[in-house]
């Protein structure tokens, strides 16, 4: 009974997750709809309909903005589930169901994270937060990427988890890879991250001179499959636009916002400051907020200063100005700017499109949820030296990073928070468990893992990290 106790609580966190998402998908944040939403909407619909992505029925001037992730999801759901009413307004109403499936999967994935990595007892608290998780909760209630987003990079770690703890198994790093690819194909955000990861396993080998080849096959293997997963997308984009193109074109703008300093790298920040000519130039927002005012015109004022460009080659050449004229005519405010961006993304939560009020109680729990997982993060790895956790650590550091260049809202740190409550549980157990004397293991059985098995059966965490 001990053991079965924590797999017979956690049964009751996912009916918890299920029934605290299932009451948001039922009444959904649909009083305002977002350009994000409406334009997932619009591209889900017409794969669905039309077997196009953002084709002449949906008037898109640039669907290749939006990576097809959560589209191709929305349009299953659209397809299997939808109504005339789905196709008039773009507000698909099975899409919140399948997020509240998808956000009880990350309840799961979360806990099976934290037991492959230190053990039940330490999942299941770690599933209890993410399941209860306010903003993920409310971002079922919004037609976007971001709850798919959580679900695929967390299920990346477990599988990457369980490759680490068995590394004669190549193909997990495949399969990792390949969660990893659909991750970015959903969060473009995310892009370098598996390369990343790769190339810092790979390089810690050669540093020490220990173990090359067997640390590069698999880390190898992982980046290349990532790539095989993101090549015919890539092709598909880069022969629509006649130009190279990762995975969405959708860069150039983040990047001109990100670093316009008159507009505090916001969007809103942006539109605010151009406001009186953008007004000027469409009268037809007159008695429309701000907020509500579409970006993409706010952008056409600056792409319009190069006319012989793309759209998005203007905001390109624009973005390139600001980073080199503002970080070295004003570097103290440039920095401000980054650091209130970092602070942006990391201690203040997603409330949904349109909710401008602030609770602050949710706002220290916020706060408090993040440092308390970050440092568990850092100092689980500082002890052990795993492997996972340092490829977390890599994916946060990099998200934080980049986030303080191009744009950044609460919002982002959505898909990253499941991780980085998993990934700090974990970090806190590891730190504080007792490293077992060595002969107490017995390496020559398995090598990879811990001889010594937790009360539950779970193998240790304290297994030597590739």
């Amino acid at each position: 009974m001990r053991r079965r106790l924590p797999f017979i609580l956690l049964a009751g966190v996912l009916l918890l997750s299920f029934g605290l998402n299932a009451r948001m998908a039922a009444n959904p944040r649909n009083d305002y709809q977002s350009a994000d939403e409406r334009s997932y909407g619009k591209l889900a619909v017409d794969i669905a309909d039309n077997q196009h992505y953002g084709g002449r029925a949906t008037n898109m001037k640039e669907p290749l903005h939006w990576p097809p992730g959560a589209p191709v999801m929305f349009a299953v759901g659209y397809k299997l589930f939808g109504s005339d009413a789905d196709r008039k307004d773009y507000d698909i109403g099975a899409v919140y169901w399948q997020q509240a499936v998808i956000t009880t999967g990350t309840t799961a994935l979360a806990f099976a994270l934290v037991f492959i990595l230190v053990g039940p007892w330490a999942g299941l608290l770690a599933a209890l937060i993410v399941g209860t998780y306010p903003p993920l909760i409310g971002a079922t209630g919004d037609q976007l990427s971001e709850p798919l987003g959580a679900f695929l990079l967390i299920a990346a770690f477990t599988v990457l988890a369980l490759a680490v703890r068995r590394r004669s198994k190549l193909w997990l790093y495949a399969a990792a890879g390949a969660l990893f690819g659909c991750t970015i194909l959903t969060r473009t955000d995310l892009l370098p991250v598996p390369f990343l990861i790769a190339g810092a396993m790979i390089g810690v080998a050669l540093v020490r001179r220990k173990d090359v080849l067997a640390t590069f096959r698999p880390w190898a293997l992982m980046a290349m499959t990532a790539g095989v997963v993101l090549l015919p997308w890539t092709i598909y984009v880069s022969a629509e636009e006649g130009r190279f193109i990762p995975v969405t074109k959708g860069s150039a703008s983040a990047l001109f916002v990100g670093t316009y300093l008159p507009g505090g790298g916001t969007t809103m920040g942006m539109k605010t400051h151009i406001e009186d000519e953008l007004r000027a130039r469409h009268p037809e927002y007159n008695g429309i907020k701000t907020y509500k005012i579409p970006a993409a015109d706010a952008l056409e004022i600056f792409a319009e200063k190069h006319p012989d460009l793309t759209r998005d080659q203007a905001l390109q050449k624009e973005a390139r100005k600001n980073l080199i004229h503002y970080s070295t005519t004003e570097p103290v405010a440039f920095v401000k700017m980054q650091w209130s961006k970092a602070k942006r993304m990391w201690f203040f939560y997603y409330r949904g499109g349109g909710v401008h009020y602030i609770s602050t109680p949710m706002r220290i729990w916020q706060v408090v949820l993040v440092l308390l997982s970050g440092l568990g993060l850092l100092v689980g790895f500082i002890r052990r030296r795993d492997a996972l956790l340092g490829a977390a650590l890599i994916t946060i550091g990099f998200s934080t990073l980049i986030h303080t260049i191009v744009v950044s809202q609460a919002r982002y740190n959505v898909p990253l928070m499941p991780l980085l409550i998993a990934s700090g549980v974990a970090g806190w157990f590891l730190a504080l468990q007792r490293r077992p004397a060595a002969a107490e293991v017995e390496p020559a059985t398995m090598p990879l893992w811990n001889s010594e098995e937790s009360a539950s059966g779970a193998p240790s965490a304290t297994a030597p990290a590739t």
